[in-house]
């Protein structure tokens, strides 16, 4: 009686798909990924917790491979090149399924719900650029956003966190200061500093356009007193209900804005913005993270807390 034997691959057929998947090394792609990400050699080296010697390493071994170049460095600036930017939503929308898939299919933990209500201005100029970092950090956790222009808690626990740019002095409120202090800085686009001299005197400079964002009790007028007591100076030629649009009237290079530091260092590491007066000014209100914590919540209350202080906040 004749026994038909099973059949296997031969060993050349493996390697035979292997060559036909032609994939960089996957430690370069995660440092470029992370590089082009945050348009930051040094953030993605905290991302990443490696040196930035070893991101600029591997991201030459990636432009060796792919035999194109990615960055192109302007002194501190980091900017993508053509290929790069098309490269990079594939590289993380790729990282991404391969994050939600191992922890679908090998996950242990039961996924979670934080529910935060977050100031409007903060959640789109400094909290979106950075969730996609905590999301790889903590898949198990969705997040779940309200957002908010209240200077007070809502007291009703009905979220986990609050972040609320307010003035602080709560009752029965479990809060603390995101920063350690936060000022006003005059920043304005590139292209606005060519048709505008700042280093003229500052009476001169309060004529130059401005742009004004509604409902902060300081403004133009604290800050120009600073300088000089009643000193006269033109009104904004525009004003917004919401700092992302008046931030993005002052990159289009439409006036001078009066900002918060920390919803401008993204844009002004991205060199979309300039500070064009080394006088800042100190800010009466500052973002507060506000726990409404139960014994239910506490662990990815914590784990959220952690990932902000890794971001630089909640050091005060």
């Amino acid at each position: 009686m004749q026994v038909n034997k099973p059949t296997f691959l031969s060993n050349s057929e493996p390697q035979l798909i292997s060559h036909q998947r032609r994939i960089p090394p996957f430690k370069a792609l995660r440092a470029f990924e992370s590089a082009a990400r945050h348009r930051s050699f040094s953030r993605a080296a905290n991302e990443l917790n490696v040196t930035r010697a070893a991101i600029s390493q591997q991201i030459r071994l990636l432009e060796e491979y792919l035999d194109a170049r990615l960055f192109e460095r302007s002194g501190a600036q980091i900017i993508l090149t053509e290929q790069a930017l098309h490269y990079l939503p594939l590289l993380t929308d790729t990282l991404n399924k391969l994050c939600l898939g191992t922890g679908h299919l090998f996950g242990k933990k039961a996924r979670q719900t934080l529910s935060i209500r977050v100031a409007q201005s903060f959640c789109h100029t400094w909290l979106l650029p950075r969730l996609a970092d905590f999301h790889r950090r903590h898949p198990d956790i969705t997040l779940q956003f309200y957002s908010t222009t209240n200077l007070y808690p809502s007291n009703n626990n009905v979220v986990d966190l609050e972040i609320i740019n307010g003035y602080g002095h709560w009752d029965d409120v479990i809060y603390e200061p995101l920063t350690s202090e936060e000022k006003w800085q005059v920043v304005a686009s590139p292209s606005f500093t060519k048709q505008f001299d700042f280093t003229r005197p500052i009476e001169e400079i309060a004529t130059f356009p401005k742009l004004a964002t509604l409902g902060y009790s300081e403004g133009w007028k604290e800050w120009f007193s600073l300088h000089q007591e009643a000193l006269i100076f033109s009104e904004p030629v525009m004003s917004f209900d919401s700092t992302q649009l008046s931030m993005e009237a002052a990159i289009q290079g439409l006036g001078m804005l009066l900002a918060k530091s920390i919803l401008v260092e993204d844009a002004i590491k991205q060199n979309d913005l300039v500070v064009v007066q080394s006088l800042s000014m100190p800010s009466n209100s500052q973002h507060y993270l506000v726990k409404n914590q139960t014994p239910s919540n506490g662990t990815k209350i914590n784990h959220f807390c952690h990932w902000l202080k890794q971001c630089g906040l909640l050091c005060a």
